[in-house]
This record gives C-alpha cells, structure tokens and sequence, in this order.
C-alpha cells in the first residue's frame, strides 16, 4: 500500500481485517488518549493508565505541545543521543 491506493489509514485497517472477532475490548482506562488535544484529561487518568497517546496535532516534542502533558514524554527522552540532538524538537 505504498502509494495509499488500498486504504489511507496506516496499518490499522489491514490489522483490523486479520484480527477480526479475536480480539477482547479492553477497559478505557487502560489506554488514555487524547494527549495531543485534550487539555481535560486529568493527571490521575494518566497515573493508572498502562498505555498514554499523544494523537492529536499538539504533539509534546513540538513548540504548540501542551505544557501540562510535555513532562510526560520528556522523561524519557535521551537528550545526550546524537540523533536527538539533530532533532528540532524545540525543547
């Protein structure tokens, strides 16, 4: 699907197709989304959650990240990697 003639959606429509009635749904509050765009979403949602996406375009590593998510990702970030430096993460 390299030139998104099949689907436009990366690879989760095809894993929906291969995955199909084998799954489980899984509470929300193991994976808090929203990170990217919702300013609501609550510190102690964050803590008990498993799994934290940052979908939405206000990205943590970008200057219009929200302030209050950016900790989150910075922790882990390895700012004495060489690549990371040649990054414009405007941090």
């Amino acid at each position: 699907n390299e030139n998104r003639t099949l689907w436009k959606l990366g690879t989760l429509p095809p894993g929906l197709i291969t995955f199909y009635s084998t799954t489980k749904p899984l509470d929300k509050s193991w994976h808090v989304l929203g990170l990217g765009y919702n300013p609501s979403i609550s510190m102690d949602e964050i803590q008990n959650a498993a799994v934290i996406h940052f979908n939405g375009n206000m990205k943590p590593w970008l200057d219009i990240g929200m302030e209050q998510f950016q900790q989150l990702w910075k922790k882990h970030v390895d700012y004495d990697m060489e690549f990371v430096q040649m990054c414009n993460f405007g941090l």
